[in-house]
């Protein structure tokens, strides 16, 4: 049986839609984890020069920077960081990220329990 994590953590949550921001801010909450949203990636960029992070969630389709570069760029900066992809839609290169194992992958909308249950084995695999 895999150990799950459960302690409190600062996750950045980068999403350009309010809905899917509050639904995934709010279930990471309700989790015990603190939370930091962006609502692209260059904003995410700046936040996290400036703050420790153990995990980003990210969309993949958003103005400005989206996920993808984003993951590539914080794979340079930051080649340890834990990463979940969100999105509607699944593009060949995000597909390639999680087949690397660079990234999980969550689809939208997403379900809550999943979205919790993905954050702890992530999390736990970061350890």
């Amino acid at each position: 049986m895999p150990e799950f994590y459960t302690g409190q953590v600062m996750i950045l949550v980068v999403e350009d839609d309010p809905t899917s921001s509050h639904v995934v801010t709010a279930a990471l909450k309700s989790a015990g984890h603190q939370v930091i949203n962006a609502g692209d990636g260059t904003e995410a960029l700046n936040l996290l020069a400036k703050h420790h992070f153990e995990l980003v969630i990210t969309d993949l389709v958003m103005p400005n920077l989206n996920g993808l570069n984003l993951l590539k760029t914080i794979r340079l900066k930051w080649p340890h960081m834990p990463l979940i992809l969100m999105s509607a839609y699944l593009s060949k290169e995000a597909g390639q990220a999680i087949i690397d194992q660079t990234a999980a992958f969550l689809q939208k909308p997403v379900n809550p329990t999943t979205l919790i249950m993905t954050v702890e084995r992530v999390l736990s695999k970061s350890k």
